[in-house]
């Protein structure tokens, strides 16, 4: 491996300048130097550079109190995420619309490297529900989304993405690919437990006519306490959770899936 890249073929420095950034949240946007180090667990020598070089670009701003700060730099970025990754007003009511049908939080997800994250949301009514956020990164080793999504990869690139997953992120294997397989024969899968003890997934891929495929194909979910997926409610779910992503797929998506 190359000094300057990472396991994975990229550059080691973008990389590294990542982990710096993400060590900052809505919480803690002021941080010492050796809570980068702490919280990257890079040397404190390479933290100093990356702050010096993304101070630099205006990321970040050194305090003359020692502390490193958000930078100015980042409300441009911020405000064309928000353009880039809002869901369409329309498609958005219609999640809403779908949990206030099902009592369930509704979440739109897409497929990042061995991850899947958040890209919509509509939560549950109910005070007793699943929560994530957009934004949320979760594990693709497990999940109803996470198997929806496998399964609409290519059949001859699961397996190597299996393995990928496996090795990033733990899990089992053979069970991996057991609910990917259930999500290509049914078109739908839905789990209980599996990410979370006490909470269900159930998730189908949103359909696109023949060369109209986002670059990035997400699937619609719901998710809540397992005590409330039982056995008599699923086939209604699934026709549910179907009919919604039909009509997103209508009424748009993120502009940054296209």
């Amino acid at each position: 491996m190359s000094p300057t890249t990472d396991g994975g073929g990229g550059i080691r420095a973008v990389s590294r300048a990542w982990q710096v950034l993400r060590a900052f949240t809505p919480e803690r946007m002021s941080l010492t130097l050796s809570d980068l180090v702490r919280e990257t667990g890079l040397p404190r020598t390479t933290v100093l550079r990356l702050v010096e070089t993304l101070a630099g670009e205006g990321l970040v701003e050194s305090g003359a109190d020692g502390r490193v700060r958000v930078g100015t730099s980042l409300i441009a970025f911020a405000a064309f995420a928000e353009t880039a990754w809002t869901v369409p007003p329309a498609s958005l009511a219609r999640m809403r619309a779908l949990a206030a049908e099902t009592g369930e939080t509704v979440s739109l997800y897409v497929r990042e490297g061995t991850r899947r994250v958040v890209v919509g949301q509509a939560p549950s009514p109910n005070t007793l529900r699943h929560v994530v956020e957009p934004g949320d990164v979760l594990t693709m080793s497990a999940g109803s989304a996470a198997y929806v999504l496998l399964s609409l990869e290519p059949p001859e690139e699961r397996d190597r993405l299996v393995e990928r997953i496996v090795a990033e992120s733990g899990g089992d294997a053979e069970a991996i690919r057991a609910g990917t397989r259930t999500a290509v024969e049914r078109g739908w899968c839905v789990t209980h437990g599996e990410r979370e003890p006490g909470n269900s997934g159930l998730a189908v891929p949103v359909p696109f006519a023949a060369g109209a495929v986002p670059a990035r194909p997400p699937v619609l979910a719901v998710g809540g306490p397992t005590v409330r997926f039982t056995e008599d409610k699923i086939p209604g779910f699934v026709h549910a959770v179907r009919r919604c992503a039909e009509d997103i797929a209508r009424t748009g998506l993120p502009p940054a899936l296209y």
